[in-house]
């Protein structure tokens, strides 16, 4: 919203064009989302807990992790995190983004869609005695798919109709001038790229919610993986750069880039409330939209492909709870008993038994950072 104001704030001061330069805006929508997610924080939760809102964390599958939480303190502790997250990078974007930029809107659709089914999964699960179950994973999906589908072709169209035919390629990581052109195989290929987008959103989406299981672990994996996105946004959406690193010229991608460090703050601003002993928990409302935004991300600065080396955690996460479902069900299908492969899963309930829980996020952490770090890599070396 400030850009339509930059041409009288320059009437007024000169200095104040710096307003219209994308790192400028990009950090103060990274400050402002920061200050808007500490100064909602503190209320949301002292209502939360007032109405009595809490969850279930002792509600686990697993005696030993149950009992940890329990021992913790966890139950009780309020959920919902992601309804103060998701409404601190909203205003923010509108106040420092275009929001008349296609790709800005779309990241907004994505942000407040997937925010509401999470919201919604949230709800149900406080309702119900137990507070174990919410949404069914097909209940989940199909939105999810639907949103995911919408986006894709979206970008695909307006790729088409604006002449950016760089977002409707799909780009190999280390490989500086081998793309993949699906439009080149008719409505097929089109068919194919919605299909993969929506696959990027869904799979991200569901890793950031399995990982949301230990303090600060989700949030605190998710401010590399954003920063990396944030950079090779910026440098998608500016020439120099983008021909420098052999990366497509995407017009529009410095403005989702402000986003990126709105998003950026208002994680930060999360962990304030979320780092170990939590006072919040994330929840559905915020794990879903954080997942979904690091593949919309993805799709617009075109590095689906690469996203896996930058979140290799939330992949090592998400990949032991589904090969430890698929093998279960598989095993008690065909041999009337269900085996696993882990003794519990998703990985870091394995770890939990082993070390301090404040010490185990911080490891992966670590990580996380090494990931984001061979991530940027890759785009140097193009």
């Amino acid at each position: 919203m400030i850009t339509w104001l930059i041409p009288w704030l320059e009437s007024l001061w000169a200095p104040l064009h710096l307003f219209s330069y994308i790192t400028v805006r990009a950090a103060l929508a990274a400050g402002t989302a920061f200050g808007l997610a500490v100064f909602l924080g503190g209320p949301l939760i002292a209502r939360l807990r007032q109405v009595g809102v809490g969850e279930h964390a002792s509600a686990s599958d697993d005696q030993g992790v149950s009992k940890m939480y329990a021992d913790a303190g966890k139950n009780g502790t309020p959920t919902m995190g992601g309804v103060f997250w998701t409404t601190s990078i909203l205003i923010s974007t509108l106040l420092f983004a275009r929001p008349d930029e296609m790709a800005v809107a779309l990241g907004a659709f994505v942000l407040v869609g997937m925010g509401v089914l999470g919201f919604w999964d949230d709800l149900i699960k406080l309702r119900k005695e137990g507070g174990t179950h919410g949404l069914s994973r097909t209940a989940k999906m199909l939105p999810t798919l639907a949103m995911a589908g919408f986006v894709a072709f979206t970008l695909h169209s307006l790729g088409e109709q604006t002449g950016r035919p760089e977002l409707t390629q799909i780009y190999i990581p280390l490989l500086k001038d081998v793309v993949i052109s699906p439009s080149d195989w008719g409505l097929l290929g089109v068919g194919l790229f919605v299909v993969f987008e929506a696959f990027v959103v869904l799979a991200s989406s569901h890793a950031v919610n399995v990982t949301d299981g230990l303090d600060g672990l989700a949030a605190g994996l998710a401010i590399p993986v954003f920063a990396g996105l944030t950079i090779a946004l910026y440098a998608c959406g500016h020439a120099g750069w983008a021909d420098y690193l052999h990366l497509p010229l995407i017009p529009g991608a410095g403005e989702v880039a402000v986003m990126g460090g709105a998003v950026l703050g208002a994680t930060v601003g999360f962990l304030w409330f979320n780092l170990y002993p939590a006072q919040i928990f994330l929840g559905d409302s915020g794990s879903l939209p954080m997942g979904a935004l690091m593949g919309y991300f993805a799709m617009v600065c075109r590095q689906e492909l690469a996203l896996p080396i930058l979140a290799l955690v939330f992949v090592f996460e998400v990949g032991s709870s589904l090969l430890q479902i698929s093998v279960y069900k598989f095993s008690k299908r065909f041999f009337g008993r269900g085996h696993r492969v882990f003794s519990i899963a998703p990985l870091h309930h394995i770890f939990q038994r082993k070390m301090p829980e404040s010490r185990l996020v911080g490891r992966f952490w670590i990580l996380g950072v090494g990931c984001a770090a061979l991530f940027l890599l890759t785009l140097k070396v193009r």
